[in-house]
């Protein structure tokens, strides 16, 4: 037995499929069914599906799929992800330049008429190959593709003419250390801006995942000719930073929208706004009220602070206190509500409030340190905000949920 393809024996499959749900480690200390099994690969197989569970589970269910290294599948972007993604772009032809583990790419099939997969690693791409041979037996491919086993480099320079493609796809990863997340460009595989030459004349659009941890406006510098930024939120998380480039256009701000996203890739919220919005926007600052507000984590990473005060009619605590607060319940707003029970300094600590969540917004100190000086026991019924209000002083806001829009 020789590589992945040994993935592929009935006896290897129903061994995977009857032990996807146990821990890998400790069937890794039990005897091989079989001594001429690979059960490393046999075992990384079921590590990758457990992964595939959260990422993409209508795979599991696919006769003759094969997953990739664990370490694709957790780079990969989740099927809800993938779609919403795709629903930004549509055409004649994409070239996704960095296709991993092919989830983006199996749904940019269902926008355009031929997808070309770009996958560097040699056993990663025959592995996509297959499965998008194995998805295209079931019906399930809704375009042409093609799987080409070079790097982004190579396959852009080699390509002919200019305006090749509608559309190219751009998820770089980070080189350093193996760690997954894009902090900077350059210290991307592949680095967007050295290839930014070529692209301009391959295609007139360009579509770039990140991590949410790389600074949008750092981004938009680099990046130049950025159309609209999409800082999608799923689960309660902010999992990725999308940026949509126009090479011909001529766009002075782009548009900034934090996107609350469900299992089918719709948005169920949204904020829209520039940059420039944002500067001129100014916020009401005031201590708390009946309501207290925190943002979701795309909404916060948007950097619309003022904006979002000012469109909701809500009051900051802080200039840099990101918590708003209002007399009235607000129950659009797209975050988290709380109904405000009381307000203490550390000294006071929580009252009858034993058990709570507790989060430190624009407070010096950790969780944890607070945590034990307040002698406050995990909790969920209960939140305490310790944050520094309008005044300048620090307060311990304990609050109760009443809106939980975000997760």
């Amino acid at each position: 037995m020789n590589g992945w393809r040994t993935l592929l024996d009935s006896g290897i499959r129903a061994f995977i499929l009857s032990h996807e749900s146990e821990d890998v480690s400790a069937l890794a200390l039990k005897k091989p069914p079989h001594p001429d099994w690979p059960m490393r690969l046999i075992l990384d197989q079921i590590k990758v599906r457990q992964k595939a569970a959260r990422k993409i589970p209508q795979w599991l269910e696919i006769e003759g799929i094969v997953l990739p290294s664990a370490d694709l599948m957790e780079q990969a972007s989740s099927w809800p992800c993938a779609l919403y993604k795709a629903s930004l772009v549509s055409g004649k032809n994409l070239a996704d330049l960095t296709a991993g583990a092919g989830i983006d790419a199996f749904a940019f099939t269902s926008r355009f008429e031929k997808v070309i997969c770009v996958e560097r690693d040699g056993e990663s791409a025959e592995i996509l190959n297959h499965n998008f041979a194995t998805l295209n037996k079931q019906a399930l491919m809704k375009a042409s593709y093609k799987v080409v086993h070079t790097d982004a480099e190579t396959f852009i320079k080699g390509t002919q003419g200019t305006g090749a493609f509608e559309w190219v796809y751009l998820d770089p990863q980070r080189r350093q250390g193996g760690k997954t997340g894009l902090y900077q460009f350059s210290s991307g595989s592949p680095d967007v801006t050295a290839l930014m030459p070529r692209l301009k004349e391959v295609t007139q659009n360009l579509l770039v995942k990140t991590s949410p941890v790389l600074d949008i406006a750092r981004a938009l510098r680099e990046l130049g000719c950025v159309a609209e930024v999409h800082i999608v939120q799923f689960e309660g998380e902010c999992k990725e930073v999308l940026y949509l480039l126009n090479f011909e256009g001529s766009v002075q701000e782009p548009l900034l929208r934090a996107v609350s996203i469900g299992e089918s890739g719709q948005a169920s919220q949204w904020f829209d706004f520039t940059e420039e919005e944002e500067r001129e926007a100014e916020a009401v600052i005031g201590l708390p009220e009946a309501y207290l507000y925190e943002p979701g984590p795309a909404f916060l990473k948007s950097g619309a602070f003022n904006l979002m005060a000012m469109r909701y009619g809500m009051r900051k605590l802080h200039a840099h206190t990101h918590l708003y607060t209002s007399e009235v319940a607000v129950p659009d707003f797209p975050g988290k509500g709380y109904k405000v029970l009381d307000i203490r300094s550390v000294k006071e600590g929580t009252g009858d409030i034993k058990a709570a969540e507790l989060v430190l917004r624009n407070f010096p100190g950790t969780p944890e340190t607070l945590r034990k000086k307040l002698k406050l026991a995990e909790g969920s019924d209960f939140r305490v905000f310790a944050c520094t209000l309008a005044d300048e002083t620090k307060k311990l806001i304990v609050c109760k949920k009443f809106q939980n829009s975000y997760l």
